[in-house]
């Protein structure tokens, strides 16, 4: 069911809902949200999806390069195996 990221997406789609609902409840009540925390976490929060993005960016660059350029999108075979399937020592084939 959690094959090739799905648990990934379940997971951003459930973090999107929780947001939405306290946006909601805030608009609903006419609270103002503030953040009261620490000001490095903020920092700390850029500098990870920052490096997410340039280390995807970046990852993708060579995978395409080492590939010939050409997309893995519509075949999903020829895309890396999923965690769950290293986990189990299942192959790159989809007859696995």
């Amino acid at each position: 069911m959690f094959k090739d990221g799905g648990f990934i997406g379940a997971l951003l789609v459930g973090l999107c809902l929780i947001a939405a609902g306290v946006m909601i409840w805030s608009m609903a009540t006419d609270t103002e949200l503030t953040y009261n925390g620490p000001q490095w976490l903020v920092w700390l929060l850029f500098i990870v999806v920052f490096g997410g993005s340039i280390f995807g960016m970046v990852r993708g660059y060579r995978s395409r390069r080492e590939g010939g350029g050409s997309s893995q999108w519509p075949n999903p075979a020829a895309g890396q195996r999923s965690l769950l399937d290293r986990l189990r020592g299942k192959g790159n084939d989809s007859r696995s």
